[in-house]
């Protein structure tokens, strides 16, 4: 992986300096984005906090505007405004001066104990610069994770910086005790979102699933993904039993929409399903940072997957010939073949009992009988009106002898 430095740089005749910025940016991929005033810069970094890395600064610098004298009040100023940052992200500041005076001033050498000559301490200062930005723990997760955070971004750029939030309590959970889990939840379906969104440009997922609002069904995507039927949409991927996702994409997909037994068919989570969701980690789950820390790995692979998928699939015209329009999903019913009906009585590992792909099981009878694992035939279904990722719901099932 190429390091790629991002740091804001403050001097008011930054542009007497280029070949510094040329060797930072063609040498070692520091990228400096320059500003003339502390206001600017600081304002940059404020805005986009979770981009920059590092912070040089002249030491007499214009404080708000370039009609006034460079003074140390503007050091100050971005120094304690950096440092004030600190409880979201900490960012190392180096500063680098050409004034003579100041660097024979006993003063400011008390004041600032570690500063750069320029010109003279430019190495220094480049490699100062890259040691502590390497060892903050935000880069050490950019490297760790540097495939997914890749896929990520080429899915949605902003949906790296949650993703590596949630990354650095995990790794660096003495960094952020006032983690949340419950925070993120929604972010990850968000994310889940712009896979979709991204995939619908090439008609892996097809149009109807976005409302002409904008709204994405994650419900029907899922779906559809699954080779399971649509049936709000009414249609299907391929033939009976093609799929796009393998089965275990298909879990980790419906877990981070079904969690909780929240169903949204959009990202955006009404308020009484945020309670519902807080509710459910108050009262089943033993650890929600473990439980969002396992969600965000398996969302990582669902996006590497699907990206790798897409650029196989690029083929718009081909990807729409995939989706089948169904005349009515009682006429789907009919397509259930007479040995769909008979198998083993499985556990999904996430809410639900189930027989195949198709059939959702009644889990007290199931339990009540001890049929999990057992061999049924289901006689008698119904389209499943819940919206979890099996179609059908038996309403009535019968053992199978051996």
């Amino acid at each position: 992986m190429n390091k790629i430095y991002n740091v804001i740089w403050i001097d008011d005749e930054w542009e007497k300096m280029e070949a510094f910025k040329e060797e930072c940016e063609v040498i070692h991929k520091i990228y400096l984005k320059p500003f003339r005033t502390q206001k600017a810069g600081m304002e940059e970094l404020d805005k986009h906090l979770n981009y920059w890395d590092a912070v040089i600064l002249d030491a007499k610098m214009f404080d708000e505007s370039e009609n006034e004298t460079p003074q140390l009040k503007g050091l100050k100023k971005a120094i304690d405004h950096i440092n004030e940052l600190s409880y979201k992200k900490r960012i190392p500041y180096f500063i680098s001066t050409g004034q003579p005076d100041l660097m024979s001033n006993e003063t400011f050498g008390q004041l600032f104990d570690k500063f750069y000559e320029k010109e003279k301490d430019d190495s220094q200062l480049i490699e100062d610069l890259k040691a502590e930005i390497d060892n903050s723990p935000r880069k050490q997760i950019q490297l760790f994770y540097h495939d997914a955070i890749h896929n990520l971004t080429n899915i949605s750029p902003n949906a790296t910086d949650n993703i590596i939030d949630i990354f650095e309590a995990m790794h660096y959970p003495g960094s952020h005790p006032d983690f949340k889990p419950i925070l993120y939840y929604n972010q990850l379906r968000q994310i889940l979102e712009c896979v979709f969104r991204v995939a619908n440009k090439v008609a892996i997922i097809p149009d109807e699933c976005i409302s002409a609002s904008g709204n994405v069904n994650l419900n029907q995507c899922c779906h559809y993904l699954s080779g399971n039927v649509a049936d709000k949409l009414k249609m299907r991927y391929g033939k009976q039993g093609e799929r796009v996702v393998p089965k275990h994409i298909e879990d980790m997909m419906f877990l981070i929409l079904n969690l909780g037994n929240i169903n949204s068919h959009t990202s955006q989570l009404s308020k009484e399903e945020e309670q519902r969701l807080i509710n459910y980690f108050d009262n089943m789950v033993f650890n929600s940072r473990y439980l969002i820390y396992s969600l965000t790995l398996q969302l990582c692979e669902i996006v590497m997957w699907m990206n790798r998928y897409m650029a196989n699939h690029p083929n718009k015209d081909e990807n729409q010939k995939k989706c089948v329009k169904l005349e009515s999903i009682e006429g789907c019913n009919k397509e259930i073949s007479e040995d769909e009906k008979i198998g083993v009585v499985d556990f999904d590992g996430s809410l639900y009992h189930h027989l195949g792909e198709n059939f959702l099981l009644n889990k007290s009878l199931i339990e009540n009988r001890g049929w999990l694992g057992k061999k049924v035939k289901v006689v008698e279904f119904d389209k499943n009106k819940k919206n979890n990722k099996y179609p059908f719901f038996a309403f009535k099932i019968q053992p199978v002898k051996e």
